[in-house]
């Protein structure tokens, strides 16, 4: 093998390897685990020294919003019905109201309280547009 080989066969190995190390963070950044509240609830205390990334619905009635000072607090709901407060600072989403799917991600206070850092909302599914407008005909 000479030399000009070497340094081709040397350059095609890095372009791979680095090809494949962005693969690899990829798949895991994109690859998150959403919990429910009932399994966050079943942690225990360890629940409080891992980030957390919840999905759910806002518990209806729970919205409490102190605009000037941009805190909004609210419940969590998963399908088992157990809910959990979550304090988020910043601004809400503009689709964020009483039972709107909602992904928070944060870390959980010692009083049981999500503190999150991100608030997203889902959209409504153009099936449930569908659903209320036969509905309301």
């Amino acid at each position: 093998m000479n030399k000009a080989q070497k340094k081709f066969l040397a350059g095609a190995s890095i372009i791979v390897l680095a090809i494949g190390y962005l693969i690899f963070t990829g798949v895991n950044a994109s690859g998150s685990y959403y919990y429910t509240v009932s399994e966050v609830q079943s942690m225990g205390p360890k629940a409080r020294n891992i980030f957390l990334r919840l999905e759910g619905s806002v518990l209806p009635g729970s919205i409490a919003n102190d605009a000037a000072n941009l805190k909004l607090r609210f419940r969590i709901v998963d399908k088992s019905k157990q809910s959990m407060p979550v304090e988020y600072k910043g601004t809400a989403p503009d689709m964020f109201q009483d039972e709107t799917s909602v992904v928070v991600e944060g870390k959980l206070a010692e009083n049981g309280t999500l503190i999150a850092t991100k608030l997203l909302t889902s959209c409504p599914s153009r099936y449930d547009a569908a659903k209320e407008m036969k509905e309301a005909s």
